[in-house]
């Protein structure tokens, strides 16, 4: 018997099969749930008051208006869900567009990532003061497991200390906060970096810089009184040191005030 031939139409797709898009396995279908359920909560009025008057992003119509609670219980969710390879498909894309997506990618790298897994996406996501303010609790999260991720991500800091992006900068500044609150590193490590940076011409660097000098003094001061001296010291920069000593003159009304309001609480 001949062999039996096949009409051309069916013989194109014997050799070029079409493709057939394969369903989305439960986990990833649940995902999607979660996130379609997450953009429902947003709030245009809070879209407003955070892009246009406390500028979370340098880019306004980046913010969908997703209050930071549901952000962070969104990255618990998907990292339950998630593996890091599902996750940078789903999310990393709208993490470069969204500041919302910024802080969920984020915070589920922190998760089911090691730190020189997640790093290398960090960085390059800072955009506006609220995603590097965020990210510096990513970075203690990993630097708190062992000696290993510490050493990576007081490297990465190291590393960007110049990178173009300014953000990215800021998240060098602001990362020594929780580092050092945790016990990982010194005020002296950090003074070291930022001395560094002091004439970094950027403002959101600036005021980051004067912010962690500001709470490093405070904490010091029942201990190392002289820290403050050291850093006027060492840091000579006349619009930083403004700027931290404004910024010690807030910390300290603010504290004084909240120990007056504890006092009227508690009679």
């Amino acid at each position: 018997m001949g062999k039996c031939s096949l009409p051309p139409f069916l013989f194109f797709f014997r050799i070029n099969p079409p493709h057939i898009p394969m369903p989305h396995p439960q986990h990833i279908k649940q995902a999607l749930a979660l996130l379609t359920q997450l953009e429902l909560k947003r709030e245009p009025s809070y879209a407003h008051f955070n892009a246009i008057r406390i500028k979370v992003s340098s880019h306004p119509e980046s913010v969908l208006g997703i209050r930071m609670r549901h952000l962070r219980q969104a990255s618990h969710q998907l990292a339950k869900l998630l593996s890091l390879d599902e996750s940078v498909a789903l999310l990393h894309e709208r993490a470069t567009q969204w500041y919302e997506y910024k802080i969920i990618f984020g915070g589920l790298l922190g998760h089911i990532a090691t730190a020189s897994q997640g790093i290398p996406f960090l960085y390059p996501l800072c955009d506006g003061w609220a995603t590097p303010d965020y990210y510096r609790e990513v970075l203690a999260l990993w630097a708190k497991r062992n000696d290993d991720e510490r050493e990576t991500v007081l490297h990465s800091i190291t590393q960007h200390a110049n990178d173009s992006n300014p953000y990215a900068r800021r998240l060098t500044v602001v990362a020594w906060l929780d580092i050092i609150r945790h016990g990982l590193a010194t005020p002296e490590d950090a003074l070291q970096h930022i001395t560094a940076l002091q004439d970094d011409k950027e403002y959101y660097v600036q005021m980051a810089i004067a912010w962690l000098l500001a709470e490093m003094t405070i904490q010091a001061a029942p201990t190392d009184p002289t820290l403050m001296d050291e850093i006027l010291r060492q840091i000579s920069n006349a619009t930083v040191v403004g700027m931290y000593e404004q910024k010690l003159r807030d910390s300290l009304q603010s504290k004084t005030l909240s120990k007056i309001n504890r006092r009227k609480i508690t009679g």
